[in-house]
């Protein structure tokens, strides 16, 4: 997979899902790390796209909040590795 053939956004918000599997304790890299990375990321444009079509972002937020929440962890400060399913996102 050529993670540098995406755009400069894409990347850093892939980046920032990493920082927040990591410091969670997450062994995974999942989508809704990315999705979570993704409507906090200053300038882009998810935020607006999902106000556009009618999802309150802030209840989204919540909900994606718990689930990662619920999510099992790891101690050891290693990298999380990218889910099966982040892959097919990707």
């Amino acid at each position: 997979m050529r993670l540098d053939k995406l755009t400069q956004k894409s990347q850093e918000a892939l980046q920032e899902a990493q920082t927040r599997a990591v410091a969670a304790g997450h062994p995974e890299l999942l989508p809704e790390h990315l999705l979570a990375a993704l409507l906090e990321q200053e300038g882009g444009i998810v935020p607006s796209l999902l106000g556009k079509a009618g999802v309150d972002g802030e209840r989204l937020t919540s909900l994606l909040g718990k689930e990662l929440d619920r999510l099992p962890r790891v101690q050891g400060g290693a990298d999380a590795v990218l889910s099966r399913r982040l892959r097919k996102v990707i």
